[in-house]
């Protein structure tokens, strides 16, 4: 557990795993995590996890 601004929340080592990803736009295909992944090159959130 860890404390930022004197809140306290659990934070699981799997919820930090990258993950590939592959524009379905711009064909680039990256590293990314989170619930809202978007192209680094392009910016679209048209995305693939692979």
């Amino acid at each position: 557990m860890c404390s930022v601004g004197g809140g306290d929340f659990n934070l699981e080592v799997e919820e930090l795993e990258m993950e590939q990803y592959k524009c379905k736009d711009c064909g680039n295909k990256f590293n990314g995590m989170g619930e809202d992944v978007v192209c680094p090159g392009c910016q679209s959130p048209n995305v693939e996890k692979l």
